[in-house]
């Protein structure tokens, strides 16, 4: 572009210098040959000053678009360098994120290794207790049928030797034995429809496979039922409905529906025992765990805390349960 530019200027004066010159020729009949000298030196020294001042603004452009030209090379490293930056910390996002989410993993399989296996501890501990109370009663019972075995021994010997006495004494004792060993019958009754109450097994454990949005106050409705022993749960209210009195374990498995919050409260015929709240990211679990001493028709249930709509998540898995039993 510049060499045509050159090549046009050069053209330029030239054209013009030979039209001077071919001007100056024809009056040449009028004018004396120094005179004619005279005025092509000065057409000559002009040429040469505009031909200098040509060349010092190439220079200058010259040197402006090699400024540019390093200027834009300058850029091109500085964007390759920004690039590759770019590039370097892209990998360590994704490589921090694709650690976060193992860490995440791990810790979630980690933490719920543990919950099943502290579970599975309590529960054997529970069962090791509950058959010790049932080997304690079963001696008893048996201590108890030896005593009664004891006295109806006693009471026929005392009967043979009381036939040998007078009749009047044999009356009098007659009515005095039957009064005491009736008395000793109806307490022996009473004892034992009381260690039968005692013995009353009452069990249970239910899930739900599905999951279901509840407004405030609603109640978690544990449809599906694996034990129902004493028939103390009802699986189309999800109410415990105590059928004999004593100290009552429950326990709950919880679980939110995806990146939403979950509130939901223990309740006592009416009044909440405790509270399970549930916030994060993802999928989050909970638990209920408490002993409550019940009285005969007391009602124990899961409810969505006062002023929360939220949704408990299960499927066919059945990630959500509610059990529990009577220790005594």
């Amino acid at each position: 572009m510049f060499v045509f530019r050159l090549f046009s200027l050069c053209l330029s004066v030239i054209t013009t210098l030979t039209s001077s010159i071919s001007s100056e020729s024809k009056t040449l009949l009028t004018c004396s040959k120094f005179h004619f000298e005279e005025k092509v030196l000065e057409k000559l020294v002009r040429l040469e000053h505009k031909m200098e001042l040509f060349e010092e603004k190439m220079k200058t452009m010259e040197s402006s678009m090699s400024k540019k030209l390093k200027r834009m090379d300058e850029i091109e490293k500085e964007t390759e360098t920004l690039t590759e930056t770019m590039l370097d910390k892209q990998l360590q996002i994704e490589t921090r994120i694709n650690d976060s989410y193992q860490e995440s993993i791990f810790n979630f399989k980690t933490q719920s290794n543990n919950e099943t296996k502290l579970y599975g501890e309590k529960m054997d501990s529970l069962f090791d207790a509950l058959s010790l109370k049932s080997q304690t009663l079963s001696e008893a019972e048996k201590e108890r049928e030896r005593k009664m075995e004891s006295m109806q021994r006693d009471s026929h010997d005392e009967h043979k030797w009381f036939n040998t006495s007078s009749d009047a004494i044999v009356k009098n004792f007659k009515v005095q034995s039957n009064k005491t060993l009736q008395e000793l019958i109806l307490q022996q009754q009473k004892d034992f429809n009381e260690m039968l109450a005692k013995r009353e097994t009452v069990a249970f454990s239910a899930y739900r496979s599905s999951s279901q949005t509840l407004s405030s106050g609603e109640k978690v409705i544990f449809d599906g039922v694996w034990t129902n022993v004493g028939n103390g749960y009802e699986p189309s209210t999800g109410i415990f409905n105590a059928p004999h009195p004593g100290l009552h374990h429950f326990t709950a498995v919880l679980m939110s529906d995806y990146e939403k919050d979950l509130s939901l409260d223990l309740t006592l015929n009416g009044l909440r025992m405790t509270r399970n709240y549930l916030h994060g990211d993802g999928y989050k679990t909970g638990t209920f765990d408490v002993v409550l001493n019940l009285q005969k028709g007391d009602k124990v249930h899961i409810e969505s805390s006062s002023g929360y709509t939220c949704t408990i998540y299960s499927n066919s898995v059945k990630y959500i349960t509610f059990s529990g039993y009577r220790i005594i």
